[in-house]
């Protein structure tokens, strides 16, 4: 992160604490984009991503990100909520400054490891750029069936109100490596975009 200003100081500490420790986190990061070939300088790291395994804790990590940031968005998907928390203070990952933090309340999925889990990129439509062909490309540009050591799972969730579409490409390692835990997810806009798009159409 950049130089912490003294008054933010304690916050990133308790945030390391529930979250895990950030350089980790990007070293594992950087394992999947150096293994599709993505260069994280050519585009921009969105916001990163925490999950849980409990309501209990996606409350007290709700009011912790409330002690210094702004709640961007809190919206309901797949009958769970999912907030968008903008940092006051960016922490610096992937050779940029980021800012936003996205927390979605568990479901029923279990995670080995709570904490940091995913990051997303934006890497935008080409002009006239369809959702399929975007998505094709994604596949064709780091070569995603080729690589035996990955999971890749494309969606497109649906969230009311939203008008921009969003189709993910989410890129994870296989169990056998030490980087599984984590995921890079592929979004051809960012959040801010995707939110103001709301309120202008």
């Amino acid at each position: 992160m950049d130089k912490i200003i003294p008054q933010n100081a304690n916050f990133f500490e308790k945030m390391t604490a529930c979250f895990g420790d950030l350089s980790q986190f990007e070293q594992k990061i950087l394992q999947i984009t150096q293994t599709i070939g993505l260069d994280l300088s050519q585009f921009q790291i969105d916001h990163l991503a925490v999950r849980m395994n409990t309501v209990g804790t996606a409350l007290e990590w709700r009011d912790l990100l409330l002690e210094n940031a702004t709640l961007l968005k809190e919206s309901e998907v797949n009958g769970r909520p999912i907030g968008l928390f903008e940092l006051h203070q960016a922490v610096k990952f992937g050779g940029q400054f980021v800012k936003i933090v996205e927390l979605p309340f568990p479901k029923s999925k279990t995670y080995p490891v709570e904490g940091w889990e995913h990051i997303e990129v934006v890497v935008p439509f080409l002009e006239k750029e369809s959702v399929e062909a975007w998505i094709a490309r994604m596949i064709t540009t780091y070569q995603l069936d080729n690589h035996l050591s990955l999971n890749v799972k494309i969606s497109q969730p649906e969230v009311t109100g939203e008008i921009l579409p969003n189709p993910t490409v989410a890129i994870s390692m296989k169990a056998e490596t030490l980087c599984y835990n984590v995921c890079l997810k592929l979004h051809p806009y960012d959040i801010k975009s995707v939110i103001s798009s709301e309120t202008h159409f």
